[in-house]
């Protein structure tokens, strides 16, 4: 972990992001589609559909479709649907397989924590300190987070975008996290795996930030300015150990 360069005095409460902070796929997401075109007679690489999920989900982020970042279930729907259209054009019925995926990733089961998570959750509660989990998802993950054990024995407060009704970095999202907290901006630390969405949009909305980079990238000179941490575990030196 590099030196912060912000004071961690004042700080009330910690908000995490989900996938890929707390959280994970598990089996992975390429396994997960491959597995449900073969069971339409569709082989695929595995490879070939790792590329495709990550392309298309890119390219989804990136649509006309969120240019203002607004969101709602039906919005989040109509997302998956098309990115696992795009990822499986193969198979002969695509409701059946967006329906199998839909609820494949609403199950607890299908993912599981980083082994960083748990002890972190456990420590910083110990400190006195709120957690809060601010996610780009939907209401399926209010059933992963009740299904996960470690995640619902801290009870933490649950800011969904497809029910605040705007999508991370949208300043109206991190307004709402606020709010649910009761909190003061300046009194929040955003962490995420996710440079623009949990760490720049949280700071342009007054919160302070800091970068869960888990493959320690090197990063450009705007990147080597932001706070970050390898493992989740590495805040807690930030709180005094």
């Amino acid at each position: 972990m590099r030196d912060c360069e912000v004071a961690w005095t004042g700080i009330e409460a910690i908000v995490l992001d989900a996938v890929g902070t707390l959280i994970e796929p598990w089996p992975a997401v390429a396994d997960v589609y491959t597995q449900a075109a073969l069971r339409q007679g569709i082989a695929l690489d595995r490879e070939t559909v790792r590329a495709r999920f990550g392309r298309a989900f890119r390219e989804d982020e990136t649509g006309e479709a969120l240019a203002a970042l607004a969101t709602d279930e039906p919005t989040e729907v109509r997302r998956w649907r098309r990115i696992v259209t795009s990822v499986l054009p193969e198979v002969p019925v695509p409701d059946r397989a967006f329906d199998e995926l839909w609820d494949h990733f609403e199950r607890p089961d299908s993912w599981r924590l980083f082994p960083d998570a748990e002890p972190m959750l456990a420590r910083l509660t110990a400190r006195g300190l709120s957690i809060a989990i601010a996610s780009n998802f939907d209401r399926r993950l209010r059933t992963v987070v009740a299904g996960l054990p470690a995640l619902a024995g801290v009870r933490p407060a649950l800011l969904i975008s497809s029910e605040v009704g705007y999508r991370k970095p949208h300043p109206e999202f991190y307004q709402a996290v606020g709010r649910a907290l009761g909190q003061r901006p300046e009194r929040l630390l955003m962490v995420g795996d996710d440079l623009e969405n949990d760490v720049r949009g949280a700071q342009r909305a007054g919160f302070r930030g800091v970068w869960l980079d888990r493959r320690a990238r090197a990063g450009g000179e705007g990147e080597a300015r932001v706070d970050r941490v390898s493992a989740l575990t590495e805040l807690l030196a930030l709180f005094g150990g």
